[in-house]
């Protein structure tokens, strides 16, 4: 099999598991508290717990996300009670984000999780060399940048694609 296959090959499970990703980010789950979490909302959670005196631009960056889009999340999950806005010591104008006791909770249940899955891979592949991990490293550093680029297009295309609409809606007013 040549190569070019067997990365088409690889690629095909990739898509699998995206697909498989994409369908579990629908379904809520238990954290610990009396009210169940989206995964997209309990990884919010997960960035802001691994990041003390984060922001929400620091928490779009490890997300992969707009600064918008964290920012609605974050309010989404300070009107839940799960995190809380605090000013800066040092600078007031800085609001850095903090977990409350009960997205503490979440973010402790949600951390056994992790580490349940991570034992259950590192189970079923056995333990990696230090060049095999490189590669794969290399991999999905690879496939992330093709993503960045990717999105990147698909932006400017809808970007190019709503204005152009607002330019005939224009167009077809003053007729």
């Amino acid at each position: 099999m040549k190569d070019d296959q067997k990365l088409r090959n690889l690629y095909q499970v990739w898509m699998r598991i995206m697909n498989k990703l994409n369908e579990s980010e629908k379904l809520p789950r238990n954290y610990g508290i009396e009210e169940l979490i989206t995964p997209s909302d309990i990884h919010v959670l997960q960035a802001v717990g691994d990041n003390p005196e984060n922001n929400v631009r620091t928490i779009a960056d490890i997300l992969g996300v707009t600064p918008g889009a964290a920012s609605q999340q974050l309010s989404k999950l300070s009107k839940r009670g799960l995190v809380t806005k605090v000013r800066g010591i040092k600078n007031e104008k800085e609001v850095y984000l903090m977990l409350t006791p009960k997205g503490d909770i979440a973010y402790r249940a949600h951390e056994k999780v992790h580490e349940m899955v991570y034992l259950r891979i590192i189970e079923r592949i056995g333990p990696l060399s230090p060049d095999e991990m490189n590669t794969l490293k290399n991999i999905l550093h690879a496939i992330e940048s093709v993503y960045d680029e990717r999105l990147d297009e698909v932006r400017k295309s809808l970007s190019m694609t709503r204005q152009e609409n607002s330019f005939q809606n224009i167009m077809e007013n003053e007729s």
